[in-house]
């Protein structure tokens, strides 16, 4: 039996960590190729005994000496730096993991949509960024892209057999985070240990502060309208406290498909590793006599704003860069503890609406270099806002 070649990009994070006990189970069955940290080098030299991949790369230099010493005496070739990690993006591989969290995943997705037979999509920001640009590179190198997030992977398997015109829309759930019940008074002084007390889910920082802001739920928006070529007006959100529903399909004859499970990362991994199979996995099923009911409720914008700044970018996909880049720089702010918890709303709402961003995006076409230098200059005017 042939032995499927494995990259994960972003290995010591929730979802690379999420992705190794899947493969754990079968560990026989895979050639592992490479993986990337960025600063959790014990988290990688610890992996790295385990699956002995072929190449390990560590993001911040300053931690490479220790890979070094760690692995002295394996065969994993080591590197540091982006430079190396895009070449270990360049790779033939059959599966790739792209779980590098935020702006920094993008060019490695897009070198992996190049040279992955699958490429298993969890950094949400390579869509909303250069989403055009990551379908379009798949389609000419056949390259078949799965999408990890629970909702998107739930869209995904209620589409798999469907005819694309039978489509009406779409329904995104949200947990609503720990801030569902809050008074809006009461979130304007939300502070960063309250943000990351994520009541369904276990995740990183950012993306439990994400979350909490359902800035997590904008990006995923404007993730489903380019993955399912939808208009804004066809993909709506829905609070979902208990999240078990992880997104549902509406058709043209009424009819609603979803995709129901527990909580759990594990099923969106290994359904894109096992794609078109669904093969056994240590996951729980539900219960459905210990469920008391499924709760749905309209998102409340005052409160989550995002989901109402989303519609600029909704209208016009390209400003997904300059959206992405403003919520990156209001959450650094927020968690450094420089701005309030609702005023990253107020920053990305306010760099959305400067007009040299604008005059900018509308004066270069969409290609990795102009999609980096509008970032760079989103940044540094986000960076400069005042409260």
């Amino acid at each position: 039996m042939t032995m499927k070649k494995i990259n994960i990009f972003g290995t010591s994070g929730s979802i690379g960590q999420s992705t190794l006990n899947v493969l754990r189970e079968r560990k026989e069955l895979y050639d592992f190729i490479a993986f990337s940290a960025f600063n959790n080098v014990d988290q990688l030299i610890a992996d790295c005994l385990e699956f002995k991949p072929r190449y390990a790369n560590i993001g911040n230099e300053k931690h490479f000496l220790k890979l070094k010493d760690a692995l002295f005496d394996t065969d994993i070739i080591l590197s540091y730096g982006k430079k190396s990690l895009l070449d270990l993006a360049c790779i033939e591989v059959d599966w790739s993991m792209s779980a590098i969290i935020g702006f920094a995943g993008v060019e490695v997705s897009l070198r992996c949509a190049e040279h992955s037979n699958v490429l298993a999509l969890a950094n949400k920001e390579t869509l909303v960024c250069a989403g055009s640009l990551l379908l379009s590179t798949c389609k000419t190198n056949n390259t078949k892209l799965i999408p990890v997030d629970s909702e998107h992977s739930a869209i995904f398997q209620c589409l798999e057999g469907e005819r694309r015109k039978d489509l009406k829309s779409i329904t995104l759930t949200a947990s609503g985070g720990p801030f569902r019940d809050w008074s809006l008074k009461k979130m304007k002084s939300a502070t960063l240990k309250q943000a990351l007390k994520h009541p369904n889910w276990s995740m990183g920082t950012r993306i439990t502060i994400d979350s909490a802001s359902m800035f997590n739920k904008a990006l995923e928006l404007i993730e489903a309208m380019h993955l399912f070529e939808l208009k804004f007006s066809e993909v709506d959100v829905i609070i979902h406290p208990q999240s078990i529903i992880h997104s549902m399909v509406n058709f043209n004859d009424g009819t609603t498909l979803a995709q129901m499970s527990l909580p759990d990362m594990r099923g969106p991994i290994s359904y894109s590793l096992n794609y078109p199979k669904r093969l056994k996995i240590d996951l729980e099923s539900i219960d459905f006599t210990k469920i008391n009911a499924l709760e749905f409720h309209e998102p409340d914008i005052e409160k989550f704003p995002a989901l109402d700044i989303v519609e600029k970018v909704g209208k016009n996909l390209d400003l997904g860069v300059i959206f992405n880049a403003a919520k990156e720089v209001a959450l650094d702010r927020f968690i450094s503890g420089e701005i309030g918890f609702l005023d990253m709303a107020n920053l990305v709402e306010k760099t959305l609406e400067e007009s040299s961003l604008i005059t900018r995006l509308m004066e270069t076409p969409q290609n990795v270099p102009n999609i980096l230098e509008l970032n760079k200059l989103t940044r540094e005017f986000a960076k400069k806002l005042v409260f």
